[in-house]
């Protein structure tokens, strides 16, 4: 029997009554138990105005379903339910800044652009206070054994997603896969330039992800240097992972998490989980204390432990 963590950050899922929310409610359950923290089940209800109004009757079933679904997975789970009256927008934020997780879904098959023109994943993926893992697809992708992938362009500047990654891996034990995508020289550079530029970009971040190599000994961890678009080789990489991370960069730039050119791509048609993560909103394993940045490892670190509307329907929406 899993015995959850004194003080624990929950792990928080939105749910809104589709199908959609329902396969975030199980992939949100799985985790929590395996952080050993308690998961949290949040619906805006701003409709359910009327204490013994239909709005609230259906607010109250909504919740019910993803609780006992969540229920099923494990009866150590420690699981809690939320009706919140703020729009949705607000409630997820709101929950994010005391939790160590947001999980959202979003059916497959659908264009992010339109899916986001009447939800909240835009702000809530760019302003919340931990990080997001989107939920993709008609199926629940626990795929144990499979590996973490990790984009990586600058290793200094992406070191909450790298740090959060070994953690996932470490956590579920399985490897990871760092990948780091290049253009290709234009036709005018010969094939002996490439490969040597090739060669010598390798070794740079050979040496940089290093110390994330010996401050996680556990982690099978692979580095792969790829010729292409960014979007494409991460694409081609999650078909056989279990989780995506993707760094992002605010820069004063609201819509950058979720618009920016490869997140918004990958999350648009990636076939498994897609986690994003801002420096700001990443947490400590513990989950208790908020870093402004996740700070790389040098070699000579220790080792350490460490919107839908008032009426949602199942229509592909990222909220």
């Amino acid at each position: 029997m899993t015995e959850q963590t004194p003080h624990e950050p929950p792990v928080v899922v939105g749910v809104n009554g589709t199908q959609t929310a329902l396969r975030a409610v199980l992939w949100a359950a799985h985790e929590a138990r395996l952080r050993r923290a308690p998961l949290r089940i949040v619906h805006a209800a701003p409709y359910a105005t009327e204490p013994t109004g239909p709005g609230r009757r259906r607010a109250d079933a909504i919740l019910a379903r993803a609780y006992t679904l969540a229920r099923r997975q494990g009866h150590a789970l420690d699981v809690h339910t939320e009706r919140s009256d703020h729009e949705p927008e607000q409630a997820l934020l709101e929950a994010a800044d005391r939790a160590q997780l947001l999980v959202l879904g979003m059916a497959g098959g659908q264009r992010l652009t339109d899916a986001l023109i009447p939800s909240t994943a835009l702000p809530v993926s760019s302003h919340a206070g931990c990080p997001v893992v989107v939920v993709r697809g008609r199926q629940v992708p626990m795929s144990p054994g499979r590996p973490v992938v990790v984009g990586v362009d600058d290793p200094t500047t992406d070191s909450a997603a790298l740090r959060t990654a070994f953690d996932d891996a470490r956590r579920h034990r399985t490897p990871l896969t760092m990948l780091h995508a290049r253009h290709r020289a234009g036709p005018w550079r010969g094939h002996l330039h490439e490969r040597d530029t090739q060669a010598e970009a390798f070794g740079h971040l050979t040496d940089a992800l290093s110390p994330w190599r010996t401050r996680y000994p556990d982690v099978q961890a692979g580095l792969r240097l790829l010729l292409g678009n960014p979007v494409d080789l991460l694409l081609r990489e999650a078909v056989h992972a279990r989780l995506v991370v993707l760094g992002t960069h605010r820069r004063g730039t609201t819509a950058r998490a979720v618009f920016g050119s490869t997140s918004r791509e990958v999350l648009r048609a990636c076939s498994c989980p897609v986690e994003v993560v801002h420096p700001s909103a990443w947490h400590t394993v513990s989950g208790t204390t908020p870093a402004t940045a996740a700070p790389a490892p040098s070699a000579v670190t220790t080792p350490s432990t460490p919107a839908w509307t008032n009426h949602p329907h199942d229509r592909g929406e990222l909220w």
